[in-house]
């Protein structure tokens, strides 16, 4: 009765001391949610070539007559790698509450089926509808290459030959859903070795990404191959698995105080700056921006990482622009976001006459505004239509799966044991 009490205790102050809900981090939904616009605008600029322009004349004695947000447009595809940090910490948050409370936590046969509901529906009908309209424009040479793109996709293999990953007529996107199924078949067996030692593993884990990075990827000539790929990614997964232990652990452990929330925020603040400064670096020294990226995956998670436990610690105004209801919805919707924005926008480009984001800005900037915002607007109905009529629906059948013969069984013993 007095541990029962003890862990009741202990519960009730990890998830309300602090006035943080710690089994549902509310920030991330609208990280994750800001991280895919971020994403959007560099594949929209691709598309369009517009370059907003806001004059600025009353910060004009500062010496700034204009604000162009340039840098994120060029190098948003980074933000990829604040998705793939989010998707580590979430996963490692149910294990920390397990290793510092003693909570349960899914089996592998469990964890497999919440991702394969979470995942699959969405990403089939993003790789056939994809694969039709491929099919459609004759982008195949051969029979047999439609079907191993086709296949490839279907089975998360993608990623490792250059004609269904670099060359790919399918839905460039796809990658990034191909690397996060390859890191959830690791995941059961990286968590044992995480239970052992989460700071043992995480040095483990983040010196073999180096190795592969350093050693390997780096040396190859072009990198385009290696620069997404689950080895080059390790630090980033291993960053965002200890950063949901040690949030946890401080959850649990430290006394809510007022001036610790002020640091977090203050901390939340340097990791946006520093993020902004890899984001310049990104976009104005390197000659080859892939190479770039995996000399620099490390640093810059790094960056993710401070920035994310910050702002999940820090005051409530500052964590309020992250979980508000619009933020909370971005979340919601972000995945099917990401899958449909790129191809979504490339067909309204053709469909407008336009082969390049060169002829759209020959056309104008009213041209280019049209299409950027038109192409934002369909592209968050969709998402919202799929999340909601598509993605939602399939999730909760297959997570019914199982369910009704576990009924029909705990029906037949309760007769059984009532006839006894």
């Amino acid at each position: 009765m007095g541990m029962e009490q003890s862990q009741e205790k202990k519960n009730s102050r990890f998830s309300l001391d602090m006035d943080i809900d710690c089994r549902h981090v509310h920030v991330v939904d609208g990280i994750r949610g800001l991280s895919v616009l971020m994403v959007l605008w560099f594949h929209f600029w691709q598309q369009t070539w517009f370059m907003p322009n806001y004059p600025t004349p009353w910060l004009s004695f500062l010496g700034i007559t204009n604000l162009t947000p340039s840098h994120i447009r060029w190098v948003g595809y980074i933000f990829v790698d604040m998705m793939v940090l989010l998707s580590a910490f979430c996963l490692t948050l149910p294990i920390a509450r397990s290793m510092l409370l003693g909570e349960g936590v899914d089996d592998a046969c469990t964890f497999y089926k919440k991702r394969f509901a979470r995942i699959y529906p969405s990403y089939l009908l993003a790789v056939l509808v994809s694969f039709g309209f491929q099919l459609w424009w004759g982008h195949y040479p051969s029979v047999s290459y439609a079907l191993r793109d086709l296949v490839s996709h279907l089975t998360f293999t993608h990623t490792f030959r250059a004609d269904t990953y670099v060359y790919a007529p399918i839905n460039g996107v796809l990658w990034t859903v191909g690397l996060e199924v390859q890191f959830y078949v690791l995941f059961p067996l990286l968590t044992k070795l995480f239970r052992k030692s989460p700071l043992l593993f995480w040095g483990a884990l983040t010196g073999l990404g180096a190795l592969c990075i350093y050693r390997y990827a780096l040396k190859q000539t072009p990198v385009n191959m290696q620069v997404n790929q689950l080895q080059t990614f390790l630090p980033v997964f291993a960053n965002g698995m200890l950063a949901a232990y040690l949030f946890t652990l401080y959850c649990l452990k430290a006394p809510y105080k007022r001036v610790w929330g002020l640091c977090f925020t203050a901390l939340a603040v340097v990791g946006a700056v520093l993020i902004r400064n890899e984001i310049v670096s990104a976009q104005m020294y390197p000659a080859d921006k892939q190479i770039w990226q995996l000399e620099n995956r490390m640093g810059l998670s790094l960056c993710f990482t401070l920035f994310l436990v910050s702002a999940a610690l820090s005051l409530k105004p500052l964590r309020w622009l992250f979980s508000n209801p619009v933020c909370r919805f971005l979340g919601a919707i972000s995945y099917n976001l990401y899958l449909y924005h790129q191809r979504l926008m490339v067909l309204l480009r053709m469909s407008l006459g336009f082969k390049s984001g060169a002829d759209v800005a020959a056309a104008g900037t009213r041209m280019q505004v049209f299409l950027t915002v038109e192409a934002l607007g369909l592209s968050l109905l969709l998402a919202a239509v799929l999340t909601y009529l598509w993605e939602r629906p399939w999730q909760r059948w297959i997570m019914s799966w199982g369910r009704r013969e576990e009924r029909a069984e705990t029906a037949t013993d309760t007769e059984s044991e009532e006839r006894k």
